[in-house]
């Protein structure tokens, strides 16, 4: 079995150099997702800079850099790589950090509904999680709190996370509000579907 977390390790040294060859462009695309919908007021952020934003498997801190960005200061990252979460930590970007954290497991007791959006992106691709993950990022999302997040097609194909996504709104847990499929996630290629899922006030 695949051991991720040294995988990750190994490559945190040489993972900024590394996926900028390769044009991943899922990290910049998430946020021009995000600021659009921000803006098409399908979500209300006009006091983003007091919102608190959790970054779900941060890796290095490409994400939270776009995110300060854009004027989100409360950021939040946890990843299962311990010497990404290092690197995330020299941007400057984050408040708190946590490292070997992972979403297949349940989340510590002291994040539970404490974030007003969560995001995550390049997560749910390939064997990394199952889509079961998704409850780890609705755990620790507040009630009327947002997911942003991105899957790999490959991800949905494999794992039948549309089906997986659609049960939990029958049961009232969760609400697609907004989705962009095939859009850019390494390059120009049209392989990641994004998601905007909210947490109901409370369940139907």
């Amino acid at each position: 079995m695949i051991n991720h977390q040294e995988r990750y390790d190994k490559w945190a040294s040489t993972y900024n150099v590394d996926v900028k060859n390769r044009n991943y462009y899922a990290p910049s695309y998430i946020v021009e997702y995000l600021m659009e919908v921000v803006n098409q007021q399908v979500i209300d952020y006009s006091n983003k800079s007091e919102l608190k934003v959790l970054d779900a498997g941060c890796g290095t801190g490409l994400l939270g850099v776009k995110l300060r960005k854009e004027g989100f200061s409360y950021i939040d990252g946890v990843d299962f790589s311990h010497e990404m979460v290092k690197l995330a930590y020299e941007t400057g970007a984050y408040q708190y950090l946590m490292g070997w954290c992972d979403l297949n497991k349940k989340p510590p007791f002291f994040f539970h509904h404490q974030y007003d959006l969560t995001i995550c992106c390049g997560v749910f691709s390939f064997d990394l999680v199952k889509p079961t993950a998704l409850r780890w990022l609705m755990e620790v999302t507040k009630p009327g709190g947002i997911i942003l997040m991105s899957t790999r097609l490959v991800f949905c194909e494999t794992y039948n996370f549309e089906g997986y996504y659609k049960e939990l709104e029958q049961l009232g847990e969760l609400k697609l509000i907004d989705c962009r499929m095939n859009k850019p996630y390494l390059g120009e290629e049209s392989n990641a579907h994004y998601w905007v899922f909210a947490i109901p006030e409370s369940k139907k």
